[in-house]
């Protein structure tokens, strides 16, 4: 079973090859303070990136004429993201320009560590829906108006702007409010849920499989009915994008996780079919044996 699993890790981490690449430790985990930030390692993308960003003087302009005295600032990030990197820095640096109370903005570093994916210590994500990071949930009074998720839809100041204002702002991977709805109804792990159903409901609103099974691969981690749900968003991948391998793979460790040895083999062997790529060919080929050897 553990090399099963160490498997699965290394297969699903070579699915993650996007902006967010691990890092070596050190990680900060859990609410941390700005000062934080301003120390070694992680002042080295830190300072630099917050000197580098220049942002647009005339919004700042129209950011200072705002009463923004209602509202807080919570944003979750991977000190091991490439997007946090970038992107924390330049919206600390908006917020600083504009005078926004740096006591209501809560900053929460998140874990890339495979049990507790995109989880803090003391989970202070919980409940609200994080799967891309950097993510900024800007709240007035404690209740969430709107969020930036992963970048800007345009420019941070200027997304800020629209969602201070009340503007029509819609953040980037707009399906996950859909998704993020339907977990919260418990309609991801009912027994009787028609993916397919669901599956229309965001058709045309995803750029890519990839942006529904990376965000499967976080609820995954979220204990025996997250892995339920992770399932229900593999089968809505697989319907949307039927030719993607790597939806295929994903489910296949997912029904290999709850023990369904023989639909995950015959998952794999659908993926080592559909795969032309020769530096999967190997991971898949003993991921399949695994599966294929543990069916009764």
């Amino acid at each position: 079973l553990f090399t099963m699993k160490k498997i699965l890790f290394v297969l699903v981490i070579s699915l993650f090859s996007v902006v967010c690449l691990a890092q070596s430790k050190p990680m900060l985990l859990g609410i941390c303070s700005r000062a934080d930030f301003e120390k070694e390692p992680y002042s080295t993308w830190f300072s630099k990136n917050y000197a580098d960003y220049m942002p647009s003087t005339e919004i700042i302009s129209q950011l200072k004429s705002l009463d923004f005295k209602d509202y807080s600032i919570m944003i979750f990030l991977g000190t091991w993201c490439g997007d946090s990197h970038r992107e924390v820095p330049r919206f600390v640096k908006v917020l600083d320009e504009i005078g926004f109370s740096q006591s209501a903005v809560t900053m929460v570093a998140l874990s890339n560590v495979d049990s507790v994916y995109k989880q803090s210590p003391t989970h202070e994500e919980q409940g609200r829906h994080i799967y891309r990071v950097p993510t900024f949930i800007v709240s007035k009074k404690g209740e969430e108006v709107n969020r930036i998720i992963e970048f800007p839809v345009l420019t941070l100041e200027q997304d800020l702007l629209a969602i201070l204002r009340g503007d029509d702002y819609t953040p980037n991977y707009s399906s996950y409010v859909h998704i993020a709805n339907w977990l919260d109804k418990g309609y991801l792990t009912s027994d009787n849920i028609s993916y397919r159903g669901l599956a229309n409901q965001i058709r045309g609103l995803t750029r890519s499989a990839g942006e529904l099974y990376t965000l499967g691969y976080v609820v995954s981690k979220q204990g025996a009915e997250g892995l339920k749900a992770a399932v229900n968003i593999y089968d809505i991948t697989i319907y949307l994008y039927p030719d993607n391998y790597w939806a295929y793979a994903n489910l296949a460790i997912a029904m290999g996780e709850q023990g369904k040895y023989a639909q995950a083999a015959k998952l794999m062997q659908k993926v080592f079919e559909m795969n032309d790529n020769p530096k999967n060919i190997a991971q898949f080929l003993e991921l399949y044996d695994i599966v294929r050897d543990r069916v009764d």
